[in-house]
């Protein structure tokens, strides 16, 4: 499926009369980000689809600042079996959203709050939850470049999807657990119309640790629309039985901003 992402991205971008927000007011009393689009298509002895869809917000208002974030994948294949008929699988399905409020306390220090919810159809847990709120600093602000890492308690809910065949005694289906959670954003400016972005995710529990990171180089082709290519990588420490321990993703997309 990857290989089919680096060969073909379907831009199906309508025109769009977009008035840009000035700089000075981007993120400022209104909304700042972007909406992304990916696709993906091949046919032949095998036909799949591949779609991609990410929203990233932000807005300041004073000293709060307002993130949001969300995102779904999903990927069918169809094939033709010895009896000439077609065979249709989805092979990703999976969603997710996420809301973060930050509170400056200084210059470069904030508190936040942060909610995020996912699931993931192949990865074996069929549902995570997690609450938490911690201290985050801005280890780098200029014009080039941002670097944002945070960290600190919460409370993380799991729901297993059941294995197939005989059940063990002792399976729960869901549990709730004290995590801790630490993260890093890096946006840097390369040159001209041209971005480096990092985000890394860490969450422990004492069952299972996920580790996120994705990088992204983004290019800017108009006032509103931009290029990306991602490349990420999610890894769980104690993935449910039958599952890979890491899973990765690479991507190309179009962004909208707004």
């Amino acid at each position: 499926m990857m290989d089919l992402m680096t060969m073909s991205l379907l831009g199906v971008v309508g025109t769009f009369a977009v008035e840009p927000l000035a700089a000075d007011d981007k993120g400022k009393e209104n909304w700042d980000g972007s909406v992304e689009f990916s696709a993906a298509s091949a046919s032949g002895n095998t036909e799949n689809t591949v779609l991609g869809l990410k929203l990233d917000a932000r807005r300041v208002l004073g000293r709060y600042t307002h993130d949001v974030a969300a995102g779904a994948n999903y990927a069918e294949s169809t094939t033709r079996d010895d009896d000439g008929e077609d065979v249709s699988a989805v092979t990703q399905d999976n969603w997710f959203a996420r809301y973060r409020m930050e509170i400056q306390t200084g210059d470069r220090t904030f508190i936040y709050g942060r909610a995020r919810y996912e699931q993931d159809s192949f990865s074996g847990f069929e549902s995570r939850a997690f609450l938490g709120a911690g201290l985050g600093h801005s280890l780098i602000e200029n014009d080039r470049t941002t670097w944002d890492v945070l960290a600190g308690p919460g409370v993380q809910y799991t729901v297993l999807e059941t294995p197939e065949g005989p059940v063990p005694e002792d399976f729960e289906d869901s549990e709730t657990e004290f995590a801790l959670y630490a993260g890093s954003d890096l946006n840097w400016t390369l040159r001209e119309n041209v971005a480096i972005e990092h985000d890394l995710d860490v969450t422990y529990s004492e069952e299972n640790t996920t580790l996120s990171t994705e990088a992204a180089i983004k290019t800017k082709l108009t006032e509103a629309l931009s290029s990306r290519l991602s490349y990420k990588v999610t890894h769980e420490t104690d993935p449910p039985v039958g599952r890979e321990a890491t899973d990765s993703l690479l991507r190309a997309s179009i962004a909208l901003g707004f």
